[in-house]
Order: C-alpha cells, then sequence, then structure tokens
C-alpha cells in the first residue's frame, strides 16, 4: 500500500473519530438519555418553499426526532427581511433557523447561538469552506453560522453590443476595460451618452449603479486596501494612499469630460438599462444571470470573471446567506395541547445537526460507491447558486453557467460591518458627494470613515 495512500485512509480514520456528529445527523451532538420529539421552523429570505422540499423529506426520514421542518420565505427585501426577523426574536417568537447574511456578525451575533463544542470542528470548518467563510461566521473558534452558498460580483456583458464593436471577448483587468470604453459608448450630435460601456461612476438615482457601493469595496480590495482594522476594531481607509486614487477611479466613469466618461444622470437604472441593451456591460452577482434570462429571455448577454487588478492576485468581493441557530425561542408542542417532552439544548442542538446535514459533506459508506443524496448539492441545482463547500466548486467549475462565480469564491474576500444596511448608504453617499462635487474624495472619504467608526462605537 503507498504511502498516500495510508495517510488519506488515516486521515478518513481520524474524521470519523472525532466528528461523527457532523456526517451523522440521526446521531448525536451530545448523549442523551430521554425521547423526545419536536418540529423545527426555519425563516429564510429569497428561496421558495419548494427548494426545501426534497431536502427536507429526505432529513424527516431519516431522523426520527424531527417530525416536520417549516420553511417560510419571508421576504425577497433584505429591509423587510432583517425587521421582520429581528422583532420576531425580540418577542421569542421567532424561528429554530435564519438565513443569516454574510456580514451580520458584529451587529446580530447576540440573537444566535454558537455550534456546541464549536473548537473541535474549526479545522474541518477551514476545510470545508472557502476562506471567506471563516471571516465572516467564525470568532474566537467559536462557529456562528453556516453557508449553503457564497456568490460573489462578476462581469455581465451584451455579446451584440461587442459583436458590434468588434471585441471577442470581455476585459480581464481594468486597464482593458479602460480601452473598452470608447469601443463601446455612443453619443448623438449633441454628445449625450446613447449606448453606455459599462455601469459605473454613480450610485444613486437618478442614474442609480445597483451594488455600487459593493463594486466601490471591491476595488479598494484589490488595491489592498484595509477597510478595517480587527486589532483597533475601527475602519481606516480614509488615510490610506490608495483610498482616494480608488475612489476618483471610479467617478471618473460618470464625469463628463474624463477620458473614461460613460455614465451620467440621464441614464435608466443600471439593471434596466443593461436589460434594455443600452449598456454594454454591469457588474453583479450570480442571482441576477437568472433573473436577466427570465424576464428578458432576448437578451442576448453572458458573464465573465470580473476585472481584476493583478491577474496574478486575484481578489473577489462575496454576499451570501448562511444558517444560523437563533438563541431564544419559546419552546412549542408538536401539535396543539400536547405536552412539551424536549429542551432549549435539545432545540438547539437538533438546529444545529440540520444546519450540519444542509451544508456539509455527507461522508460515503464504505458499501456504496456514490454518494445517492447530498442536501447542499441539490440545493444548488434547485437554485443555480454558486457553491460555498469545495469539494462542489470543484463540480460546479465545469458548469457554464454558474463556473465564473464560483471559482471567484475561492479568492473572495469580506469585511466586519457594524450595521450593513448603514455602511452600503454610507459608501452610497459618498460616491455621490464627490460625483455631484460637493467634497473631494479625500474629503467624502474621511466623512464616510467617521460616520462608520461612530456606528462601531
Amino acid at each position: 500500500m503507498s504511502i498516500k495512500k495510508t495517510k488519506k485512509i488515516f486521515y478518513v480514520g481520524i474524521v470519523l473519530i472525532l466528528f461523527p456528529c457532523i456526517f451523522l445527523f440521526s446521531g448525536c451532538l451530545k448523549e442523551r438519555k430521554k425521547p423526545y420529539a419536536l418540529n423545527l421552523e426555519v425563516w429564510g429570505i429569497f428561496d421558495d418553499s419548494d427548494v426545501f422540499y426534497e431536502i427536507n423529506q429526505q432529513y424527516t426520514k431519516n431522523n426520527p426526532r424531527i417530525q416536520e421542518i417549516k420553511y417560510k420565505k419571508i421576504s425577497n427585501n433584505t429591509t423587510e427581511y432583517e425587521k421582520e426577523l429581528t422583532d420576531a426574536i425580540a418577542g421569542g417568537n421567532g424561528p429554530d433557523i435564519i438565513f443569516f447574511g454574510n456580514n451580520w456578525l458584529s451587529e446580530h451575533k447576540n440573537k444566535i447561538v454558537a455550534l456546541p463544542e464549536s473548537e473541535q470542528y474549526t479545522d474541518f470548518f477551514k476545510e470545508n469552506f472557502v476562506d471567506v467563510v471563516k471571516d465572516d461566521f467564525v470568532e474566537k473558534n467559536q462557529i456562528y453560522a453556516m453557508p449553503l452558498y457564497c456568490d460573489t460580483l462578476a462581469l455581465f456583458y451584451n455579446k451584440d453590443l461587442f459583436n458590434q464593436a468588434g471585441l471577442t471577448t470581455p476585459p480581464e483587468t481594468w486597464s482593458a476595460l479602460m480601452d473598452y470604453v470608447d469601443y463601446l459608448t455612443r453619443t448623438d450630435s449633441n454628445g449625450n451618452i446613447t449606448q453606455s460601456a459599462i455601469a459605473l461612476g454613480r450610485s444613486k438615482n437618478p442614474g442609480g449603479i445597483n451594488r455600487a457601493s459593493d463594486i466601490l469595496t471591491l476595488l479598494m480590495m484589490q488595491e489592498g486596501i484595509e477597510i478595517y482594522d480587527k486589532t483597533s476594531q475601527k475602519v481606516s481607509f480614509a488615510n490610506q494612499k490608495k483610498s482616494s486614487s480608488v475612489l476618483d477611479f471610479y467617478t471618473q466613469f460618470a464625469l463628463a469630460g474624463s477620458k473614461a466618461y460613460t455614465w451620467n444622470s440621464t441614464m435608466d437604472y443600471s439593471v434596466d438599462s443593461f436589460k434594455s441593451g443600452k449598456t454594454a456591460m454591469m457588474i453583479n452577482y450570480a442571482y441576477w444571470k437568472n433573473r436577466l434570462k427570465e424576464e428578458s429571455p432576448k437578451l442576448n448577454f453572458d458573464t465573465a470573471s470580473v476585472p481584476q487588478q493583478d491577474l496574478n492576485n486575484k481578489v473577489n468581493f462575496s454576499n451570501y446567506w448562511g444558517l444560523a441557530v437563533v438563541k431564544n425561542k419559546e419552546l412549542q408542542p408538536i401539535t396543539t395541547n400536547q405536552p412539551i417532552n424536549y429542551t432549549q439544548e435539545n432545540r438547539i442542538d437538533e438546529a444545529w445537526k440540520y444546519i450540519q446535514y444542509l451544508t456539509t459533506k455527507p461522508i460515503q459508506n464504505e458499501n456504496t460507491a456514490v454518494l445517492e443524496f447530498d442536501p447542499n448539492e441539490k440545493y444548488l441545482e434547485n437554485t443555480n447558486k454558486p457553491a460555498a463547500r469545495r469539494d462542489l466548486i470543484d463540480k460546479q467549475k465545469n458548469n457554464s453557467e454558474i463556473n465564473e462565480f464560483a471559482l471567484q469564491a475561492l479568492t473572495a474576500k469580506s469585511w466586519a460591518q457594524p450595521k450593513n444596511l448603514v455602511v452600503e448608504e454610507i459608501f452610497t453617499e459618498m460616491i455621490n458627494e464627490v460625483v455631484s462635487g460637493a467634497k473631494t474624495s479625500h474629503e467624502a472619504l474621511k466623512s464616510a470613515e467617521s460616520r462608520i467608526n461612530n456606528l462601531i462605537q
């Protein structure tokens, strides 16, 4: 037997000894003496209940302790979802499990409970998921959430407009994209933009850019700008030399007279302009690929990796949801007038077992050549989302519909935002201040930094 094979068998053996509860969801996180049964309630965003039907059927069939898993889609709107969730949890009548934003930990950690005995599973966690997941969901070796997927910003481009301009491939770098601006921007005899090369430069309506704050953050990270210092627990991007240059680079696309001028306040909202064929490129997330195909079936477009500053040092920006267990919930009987025979500890353990079932790779039986059912893989098939699990990224890299999003997750980054929706608005206003001429880029950066640090404090 080869040394390599011996090491592999040894590693698998160690995993089975140390982490049985991750894979054997009908087993235990802790040994229990009394039998019990309960229902689990999950609150989600975006996904409809049919996405989880087969997944949940498989789980309840193999775990007699769970009588029913109720999935409830709260909203397609992040603000509405967060408000309803916060109100319900505060009143003690929230669900057992929630979809938890990847930038929520700073603000909402007090509402959820970490995986019991997390320290035992942190190494497995790091090996199972892409690196950004650990940064978002693990703090002081405590695992607070696990992801079903990981979305990243990518480039959407109109193939018809590219063909008309004689362009055969999308740009791989920002410098290459700058060269595309002349080819793809069209103006009338009065100098009005009739076709934009790319939706960049602004943030707010009119001429609003979807995900402007995320795109600016991506540019900062690609330049190596450290937005948040974990040691001081402050943001400190304003005085870093490259910050003003990055903000100026972004806003130049909306400044008349600049060589990159291709966008202004007369343009439709970025997604609408791209849908109508008036804009050749936009930067957005994978879920828009599905929406555009449904809403604009005649639009001839494709996606590519987001432009990079350095192709040898790729940096991407992530946005996704994980699953977390609510800390405080009033225990409910399985049916009306039936006594409750389980504890809060039982509820938390069972909720975490279900999350592990959904997100981690199931163990392969030695007598089974092929895994019969992988809940996470099934979820990704149902939703056409990019994977957060490394082994599933290997599968998705051959899927032309999702491959660039999945591969970008390997080099994705994020940062610990104190209140994500407020931070997004601050970044949006920062861009608007520069475009409108109200402030210089440095002044706008200083103001944004101060406002975010006030949130942290």
